[in-house]
């Protein structure tokens, strides 16, 4: 079979989620292609670096998700993430022109990262790691601010909000204050959409608690994975 190796397909080889054959096969892919060989070693060398910051991390307690592995270490390894442009050719760089609200451009803590040889446009992930009511009425009220500015401009736009740590309460039915302000933006934005981190999911539910998304929310493997492959088509991403 000639399997199609998609950015996907790679983050998958490289987490060893694929059947033995289709491991095979991606591996002979990379034997015989330079350009897929540099692209596996670049996906390979983030992820281990992001999973890096998982390790040595004091886990801490909760009452809320209980004193299982430390959700900090999410966190942690998005923030890694910046931190890698010398070694793969990322660069931080402000992005998005005049859609960007100045408040969010200008603040410390909102960085701004997308790939130096990806096509540049106005396509933006705003990652979200805490529950703290401010944070979370911030990345709704920036995605509705961008969106709209992008509108006016006429220029297209995409926006994703991703969600793990204790973000991931924004996207759960159970949790989230801000149910009827997600429904508004979602029709709001057709070029919105809401992401929860799989893993994230998988540990709450290790707990022998039941997660329950919202309806406009997709889950996806890993918030690193979709981050990582969002970052390699131009996406610029932005930690609220």
């Amino acid at each position: 079979m000639n399997m199609r190796i998609t950015d996907e397909t790679l983050n998958a080889f490289v987490d060893q989620q694929l059947t033995p054959s289709e491991m095979g096969e991606v591996f002979e892919a990379i034997k015989q292609d330079p350009e897929l060989a540099r692209r596996s070693c670049e996906t390979r060398q983030l992820k281990s670096m992001v999973r890096h910051a998982y390790d040595g991390v004091e886990p801490k307690q909760s009452t809320q998700w209980g004193n299982t592995r430390s959700w900090g270490m999410q966190a942690a390894a998005a923030v890694l993430l910046l931190g890698l442009g010398g070694m793969i050719g990322w660069t931080l760089r402000p992005a998005g022109g005049s859609i960007l609200p100045a408040a969010l451009a200008q603040k410390g803590e909102f960085m701004h990262t997308s790939h130096q040889q990806a096509t540049a446009g106005n396509r933006f992930i705003l990652h979200i790691d805490s529950d703290k009511p401010e944070r979370m009425v911030a990345v709704l009220d920036y995605a509705d601010q961008i969106l709209d500015n992008a509108k006016k401009e006429g220029v297209p736009a995409e926006l994703e909000i991703v969600a793990n740590n204790y973000g991931l309460n924004l996207l759960r039915e159970d949790f989230t204050p801000y149910r009827e302000r997600i429904n508004a933006l979602a029709n709001k934005h057709a070029n919105l959409k809401f992401i929860a981190c799989g893993q994230a999911v998988a540990r709450i539910e290790r707990e022998g608690k039941t997660v329950t998304l919202i309806e406009e929310a997709r889950m996806v493997p890993s918030v690193i994975g979709e981050v990582v492959s969002k970052m390699k088509e131009g996406w610029t991403y932005i930690r609220v």
